[in-house]
């Protein structure tokens, strides 16, 4: 009797089975869900409603969407299981798999793993949109505390958040490999906005790595907060400004002391004065849309006199230890642990940024490609493409320069400095 349930127990732990409709894996895949296939001329229509003309060519293929779970680690190296997104061609992806890392959102149901090919304008869609004809198959991390992962995302902790898109890659691999499907072995990074400096720490940590399914063909970073002590901190704390910075000031800002409230156990009240201090504490738990949550943050700066700037909402203290690069304070200790342009990239490398951004600080890319150039980086592994359509915004901007990364891994550098 011992021996029979000794083998039940080993079968339940090792070996697949069906489970309300999921297909339930040990290690490293822990389950499945296929969320929509997107036929080909539904892909063609959203490629040409959102691209226009000037586009990626059409698919031939229809795509498969799957939702997974897989294992992770959390801050303190505690196991987790994180969701995710896996994008894969009818009939494979002979041109290899692209990583897509998000950029900043508060709202669970606008995580990678929920997208159901719908037409949303979002992120998932602009992604998948730009590599779907291409041959590719894509993989996109929801992050710690998104998804299905009931906790607070560590905004804007690119080392910690890259640890998603690494663990990813393998179950993304042993999905693909059940359903027999042939991927080829080019792995591409990418990112936008927040997922930009994610994605700059998940290709450093890559190629640190021997292991074959870890090795970076090539890396397309658009817009990432990759200078979080400098160029970042300096623009959260600029003076007055209209109320849409003040309100992106206050979003950033909040989201990232909520975090360190939550998970680090410091009080609001030493990093804002009291009324924004209470409103971020209600706010964030309350599940309200993101839309309403930059509209409660900037009612309450209003009633406080803010003058549209962060600099009255934040307590004296933690304005000197944002302007003084104070060590001591944990979140700015974790801003100067997290930045992540300093370091000398192997594989071809292109970093894409918007003239003119008001969200992420172009600074940032600036600062990123300046100073691997300094380390020695030349323009045969290292280049910058500016997007100079003064018409776009950081949230409109985000098809094209997915287009310009999809560009880049078709067929490496073409511009840019």
């Amino acid at each position: 009797m011992k021996t029979a349930l000794f083998l039940v127990v080993i079968a339940l732990l090792g070996l697949t089975f069906i489970a309300g409709g999921s297909t339930v894996f040990g290690q490293d895949l822990v389950s499945s869900l296929k969320n929509a296939t997107m036929a080909a001329a539904q892909i063609n229509k959203r490629i040409k409603a959102v691209y226009g003309t000037s586009g990626p060519e059409r698919a031939t293929k229809a795509l498969d969407l799957h939702k997974i779970s897989y294992r992770s680690t959390d801050e303190k190296g505690r196991s987790v299981v994180l969701t995710g997104l896996v994008v894969l061609p009818k009939g494979g992806a002979a041109n290899g798999m692209v990583v897509f890392n998000h950029g900043t959102i508060f709202e669970r149901s606008m995580s990678p793993s929920r997208y159901k090919g719908e037409a949303n304008n979002q992120e998932a869609e602009s992604a998948i949109l730009a590599f779907a004809s291409g041959g590719y198959a894509i993989v996109m991390p929801d992050y710690l505390g998104l998804g299905d992962q009931k906790r607070e995302h560590p905004y804007p902790l690119n080392v910690l958040n890259a640890r998603s898109g690494r663990d990813i890659i393998k179950p993304a691999r042993a999905l693909i490999s059940r359903l027999n499907a042939n991927v080829g072995d080019r792995l591409c990074i990418t990112g936008y906005s927040e997922g930009g400096g994610v994605a700059m720490a998940l290709v450093r940590d890559l190629e640190q790595s021997t292991d074959p399914d870890f090795q970076v063909s090539s890396s397309a970073l658009a817009s990432g907060p990759y200078d979080l002590s400098g160029a970042t901190r300096e623009f959260m704390m600029a003076p007055n400004t209209d109320q849409a910075g003040f309100a992106i000031r206050l979003y950033l800002l909040s989201y990232m002391a909520y975090y360190f409230h939550k998970q680090e156990g410091v009080k609001l009240t030493d990093y804002f004065k009291p009324s924004m201090a209470f409103a971020v504490s209600t706010a964030y738990p309350s599940g309200i849309s993101t839309e309403n949550l930059f509209k409660r943050l900037v009612l309450t700066g209003t009633l406080m006199k803010a003058k549209n700037s962060a600099l009255n909402v934040i307590t004296p203290r933690f304005r000197k230890a944002m302007e003084t690069l104070d060590s001591s304070d944990p979140i700015v200790r974790e801003l100067i642990k997290n930045d992540v342009y300093d370091w000398t990239p192997r594989n071809k490398m292109l970093l894409i940024n918007l003239r003119g951004d008001t969200v992420v600080d172009p600074a940032n890319t600036e600062k990123a490609f300046r100073t691997m150039r300094s380390r020695g980086v030349r323009a045969d592994t290292l280049r910058r493409h500016i997007i100079k359509n003064d018409k776009l915004t950081h949230v409109t901007a985000v098809p094209e320069a997915m287009l310009q990364a999809r560009r880049f891994f078709d067929g490496g550098f073409a511009d840019g400095e």
